[in-house]
């Protein structure tokens, strides 16, 4: 009886077979960095759309002042940034003749800490200003100074980046989001020539 040849693969055939994927993985890569930022991006553009909505709903239900603030300790307002990417708080207080707009203190008699957003590291947000956001106890926002209505713009970050403003590309595009005087917000795709600040 004859024996069995056992044959392996040749050097050749090895070599094909890396080349075949270094190939695959070159076009793959780029593209999955590409799809992880679009879903970091629309993950924070929707946490803070949902944010603002509980914020308006909470306000018509509790017949209260619902404010949301810039904070980057969760437990106090900064209004001295407009980059809502270091964190932001939303909280409910009476309406009293203190009025609206007020800077949360958990001190407060009658002032409550309901949401707390986290610093996002591969997202920027710029607001229009560092001015706390109110909603009126029948769900309107509430002026405050010379605002009516606010912009924020999120736009992801490169690899590598964790602070500072994000890029705006047309493979990954920054988003607009906006509150009305109504109260209502909605978000849009920036246009590939916008930058990532709010106006």
């Amino acid at each position: 009886m004859k024996g069995r040849l056992h044959r392996g693969f040749t050097l050749l055939e090895l070599m094909v077979v890396i080349v075949v994927i270094a190939v695959l993985l070159a076009i793959a890569v780029p593209t999955l960095r590409t799809v992880t930022r679009k879903s970091y991006v629309s993950s924070v553009v929707n946490s803070i759309i949902g944010d603002m909505q509980f914020a308006r709903a909470e306000a018509a239900n509790r017949h209260q002042f619902v404010s949301i603030c810039r904070s980057s300790t969760g437990t106090s307002c900064d209004t001295s940034g407009v980059n809502y990417d270091a964190g932001y708080i939303v909280y409910a207080y009476n309406a009293s003749a203190s009025g609206a707009n007020q800077a949360y203190n958990a001190s407060t008699a009658g002032m409550v800490l309901l949401r707390v957003g986290p610093a996002q590291t591969n997202v920027s947000v710029q607001a229009t200003d560092g001015n706390i956001v109110t909603f009126g106890q029948t769900g309107l926002p509430v002026p405050n100074g010379t605002r009516t209505a606010m912009n924020m713009v999120a736009c992801a970050r490169l690899a590598g980046t964790k602070t500072g403003n994000g890029v705006n590309t047309s493979d990954v595009p920054g988003a607009r989001i906006a509150l009305g005087v109504s109260g209502s917000v909605a978000s849009t795709k920036l246009a590939v020539s916008a930058v990532c600040t709010a106006s």
